[in-house]
Order: structure tokens, then sequence, then C-alpha cells
């Protein structure tokens, strides 16, 4: 036991704070969830952070990382457009069928130690979608021959 207690192993605390996101119906629902709500991991393994969300609208999906103290800054991003999406240590897996998401982190260090928060937003709500606005707009400037 004391060997144990004497190893210089260092434990790495990764917190997840479920994120409340709002509809435009009056009633409020939980749009991006995520897991675990805590993870220990030891200095130099992978820590896996999940995100799930609801509304399928969601195209861009940013990660933010809060130091205790501190206000919560861009980690990394993701747009539905792609399945990963990797800078240096960090990868995101998407996967738009399940509406689920992972953010990896390789080789866990001690200053990855935070807040970790998921977050997930549409460039246009229900109604407000049109395929090709661009293209639209200018046959409606072309005049009619």
């Amino acid at each position: 036991m004391d060997k144990i207690l004497g190893a210089s192993f260092l434990f790495l605390w990764l917190q997840l704070i479920w994120v409340n996101g709002q509809q435009k119906e009056k009633s409020d629902q939980q749009q991006v969830k995520q897991s675990p709500q805590s993870l220990t991991v030891q200095e130099g393994e992978i820590s896996i952070l999940n995100c799930s969300y609801e509304n399928s609208l969601f195209d861009y999906f940013p990660w933010y990382r809060q130091y205790p103290g501190k206000g919560p800054a861009f980690l990394i991003a993701i747009r539905s457009a792609v399945n990963k999406m990797e800078d240096g240590r960090l990868t995101i897996f998407l996967n738009k069928s399940a509406k689920q998401l992972s953010l990896h982190i390789a080789t866990s260090q001690p200053g990855d130690s935070a807040t970790y928060f998921c977050a997930a937003s549409a460039r246009c709500s229900p109604g407000t979608c049109r395929l090709y606005p661009n293209l639209q707009q200018r046959l409606q400037t072309q005049p009619a021959e």
C-alpha cells in the first residue's frame, strides 16, 4: 500500500457541465447533454468527453475549457460537413446520424484539468432555412425574356 501511495501518479480531474439549451416553444428542454459528469485519468492517457444533441439543425459544435476562477475559453470546434477535426492533441469525432460527438484529448497533462463545455448551434432555425439563397436572389434580379 505504501508503494502505491508513494508512487508519483498524477491524476487529472476533468469535469463536464450540463449545458442547457432552450427551444423557441415555452417549454425548456435540454438540447445538449454531456457525459461523463466527471472524469479522472492518469497523466499520459487519453481523455474522452462525450456530447449528444437533439436538434438535427445543429451544424456547429464548439468545445470550451474553463479553468477555476476564469471564464470559458474557446478550445476547438467542428462543423457538420466533416466527421473529424484535429488540432494538436485535441480531436473531435462527429456522428451526425447518432447526433453525438466526442472530444479526445491525447496524452493528458496536468494543464488539461479543467471544466469542459460542449455547445451546439445552427445557422438557421426551422422555417428560416432556404437552399441556395444567392442563386434564388440572382434568378429574381435577372430580367424576364
